[in-house]
Formats: structure tokens, sequence, C-alpha cells
């Protein structure tokens, strides 16, 4: 059994420079888009189940460097595939139709950004080591 412990982000193929702490939103079912249930519930119990459609989405710190330019991810609209992964092999979930929501916020010392993305879903995935 391994832990999702230190990830790697890959964006249209390419390995993100990420810092520790990306976060992965909007798990569920995968491949689905998701909905986050809320009951219903009334004087004589629960009714039911509610849904309300909730966005894939991840949020990663990078370190912004001079060969890659931030402006390059903001063109990145319905159409980048995103890959938040276990570092080394391990489960892996895969954003399709990824848009970069722009709106970055660049901190000087050691270069770091905060990126988000969003996606209709996740597909997860078992990848063997590399």
């Amino acid at each position: 059994m391994r832990i999702t412990g230190r990830v790697e982000i890959l964006l249209n193929g390419e390995m993100l420079l990420n810092k520790a702490g990306a976060v992965a939103r909007g798990l569920g079912i995968s491949g689905e888009p998701n909905f986050e249930l809320s009951a219903i519930v009334g004087d004589t119990g629960l009714h039911g189940y509610i849904e309300n459609p909730i966005m894939a989405e991840c949020e990663v710190k990078i370190t912004d460097t001079d060969d890659k330019m931030l402006s390059d991810l903001a063109r990145i609209r319905e159409n980048g595939t995103l890959i938040f992964r276990s570092a080394r092999g391990g489960k892996a979930y895969i954003m399709d139709r990824a848009t970069c929501i722009r709106n970055f916020e660049l901190t000087g010392g050691e270069g770091e950004t905060t990126i988000k993305f969003q996606g209709p879903y996740w597909t997860e995935t078992v990848e063997s080591a590399l």
C-alpha cells in the first residue's frame, strides 16, 4: 500500500515545478461530473438529497522560472490535460479539458506563484512505478 504524499503535476505532458501542498478538489466518481450531496430533512426525517455541481479543481504553487511564460499557462482554456499524481508512480488523477483560472500573484524571493485549474471532472487511475 502506498500513500499519496509527494505529488507531481503535469500539464499537457510537461512537469511543473510544483511546491509541496498542491490540492486536487472536486473528486467524486471517476470519469463523471461531480455533485456534492446535500440532505433534505423534514419533520419525518431524511427526505432525500439534492445534487450541487462541483468543478474538478487543482490549486498548485509553482516556482516561476525564466524558461516558462505565465501567459502561456493563462492561454489554457478548455484544452489542457492536467495530471495530479503520486511521485514515482501510484495513484493519478487526470483532468481533461482543463482551464487555467488566471489572476496570478507572483512572490519575489523564491519566485512563487499559485495557479488554479478547473475542469469538468477527474479520472482516477493507478500507474506503475517509474
